[in-house]
């Protein structure tokens, strides 16, 4: 079940959706080119929070890919991590993150990627992610399909809970936030395979489409986190939701990701660690 089929396909034109995945495209290389020229290199380290760094090569790779969306589509709001913007109530707006994992690239740890999705009356259109490290190309279109590099993915055909391997992410402020671990966290572990926690959401979504991993979860999402991801798992036949089974919005910060075979039991283990 693709939980966003419908209005977006028959609302845009194909050859505007097609012009905006090469822009999506476009812009996410221009980003990503400049990730790859950085990694394992120096770079200046602040931090928004505790526990939140951001880099000179986030803010670059964010000037890099708003200048291709601002060249092409120059009337679209733009929501980016490291210079904000608001998210309209309805129509066209791109989702960028310029660094998904900061951290991991700070550390040289090999899982970092750049999301650029497009929105449109609060459904995904069109989805990038590029792995920065081996320069995979995930790409998505809503009725579409999902892609790497030109070939087309799709879930895991895993269906017990039991043989699943799931990925998770924690917020930035877990250390206030310990029920994450002592609730639902602990609920999933003792139910699936194993878990994993990679840090860069993007990511970890393209590899639930891909079918390497069967389910995500986290909470505290921003838009740009999982802009792109949640088409790419859609599109490649997996389900996504929040916590009791909605459909995700934009301003969603709960989201559950599986192949949709796992995805009833997942949830129900998920609600125990709310209980």
């Amino acid at each position: 079940m693709n939980t966003f089929t419908g209005g977006v396909t028959e609302a845009l034109p194909r050859l505007v959706v097609q012009a905006d995945l090469e822009t999506a495209l476009e812009a996410a290389r221009a980003g990503a080119k400049l990730v790859t020229a950085a990694l394992d290199q120096p770079t200046d380290i602040f931090f928004k929070g505790d526990s939140d760094p951001v880099t000179e090569v986030d803010l670059r790779s964010e000037r890099a890919i708003l200048d291709v969306l601002s060249r092409h589509n120059p009337d679209d709001p733009v929501v980016r991590e490291e210079s904000g913007g608001e998210l309209p109530d309805g129509g066209r707006v791109w989702l960028v993150d310029p660094i998904d994992g900061t951290t991991n690239f700070i550390r040289g740890f090999p899982w970092v990627g750049v999301s650029v999705a497009l929105w449109v009356d609060d459904a995904p259109a069109v989805g990038v992610v590029i792995d920065v490290t081996t320069g995979d190309e995930y790409t998505a279109v809503a009725g579409r399909g999902a892609w790497r590099n030109g070939s087309p993915i799709k879930v895991s055909a895993t269906r017990d809970l039991g043989g699943a391997l799931i990925v998770t992410g924690f917020p930035y402020d877990r250390r206030e936030r310990t029920e994450i671990c002592q609730t639902r966290f602990r609920q999933v572990l003792a139910a699936a395979q194993g878990i994993r926690r990679l840090g860069a959401a993007s990511m970890d979504l393209c590899m639930v489409a891909s079918g390497k991993l069967d389910g995500y979860w986290e909470e505290d999402l921003s838009p740009w986190d999982m802009g792109a991801g949640v088409l790419m798992v859609t599109e490649a036949g997996g389900m996504v939701t929040d916590q009791s089974g909605n459909p995700v919005g934009a301003r969603t910060p709960f989201v559950a990701a599986t192949n949709g075979l796992i995805h009833h039991r997942f949830l129900e283990t998920l609600q125990q660690g709310f209980s």
